[in-house]
């Protein structure tokens, strides 16, 4: 029998991994799965697209449909792992449509990748809190936009905080970046240029709250 692969993530450490089991095993049985609509994209980009720099976010997608059947992958999308028996080598999955489905392994690569962090704050839950780690995340941020979203608050400043943040005021929203660190980009500069930067998005007219 070919070997079984399942790989939990199908985004870039997840197809990189089903590529290079590929290349190795030609004959293997090699399914990808992911909880998100679409598999293979460039989430760096999301900010450029939601600015209007990329035109698509679908522009961001760089393993497309035919690239999986190229490889003979079996790519699973809109399909959650709620389990993994590793005694009977199996993962359990739930569909979109609540279809459950328990597929064997003779290998499991997990490479699911981050999340994103709402912090637990009162009223979180309502409308018009979004984060940004998917593409339909962007389509949400980008539809607040063109229904007449006015103001935006970004929270944290890291990379994808910031370019966010420049994204959203050059499609004319009023911009406030909170940071709970004393800089901006703290996993990322010295104090010194931190004051560079964030002077700089203030000139931009977008305001920082640090500390």
């Amino acid at each position: 029998m070919p070997r079984q692969i399942v790989i939990i993530g199908a985004h870039a450490a997840g197809v990189d991994a089903a590529s290079a089991a590929r290349k190795t095993d030609r004959t293997a049985e090699i399914t990808l799965i992911t909880d998100e609509k679409y598999a293979g994209y460039s989430r760096c980009g999301l900010p450029f697209v939601i600015g209007g720099h990329i035109p698509s976010f679908n522009d961001l997608i760089v393993f497309q449909p035919s690239y999986f059947q190229m490889m003979k992958l079996n790519l699973k999308t809109e399909t959650k792992v709620t389990k993994i028996d590793t005694g009977k080598k199996t993962v359990l999955t739930v569909d979109k449509n609540g279809n459950t489905e328990e597929i064997p392994y003779d290998s499991l690569i997990i490479a699911a990748g981050a999340s994103a962090f709402t912090p637990p704050i009162k009223g979180r839950e309502k409308q018009g809190i979004l984060p940004l780690r998917t593409i339909e995340d962007g389509q949400r941020i980008d539809q607040a936009v063109r229904e007449g979203a006015k103001k935006a608050v970004v929270m944290g400043a890291g990379l994808i905080g910031l370019e966010t943040a420049v994204a959203l005021q050059e499609r004319g929203l009023q911009v406030t970046v909170v940071e709970m660190l004393p800089q901006v980009l703290p996993a990322m500069l010295d104090a010194d240029m931190a004051k560079m930067v964030q002077e700089m998005l203030e000139q931009k007219g977008i305001k920082i709250l640090t500390n």
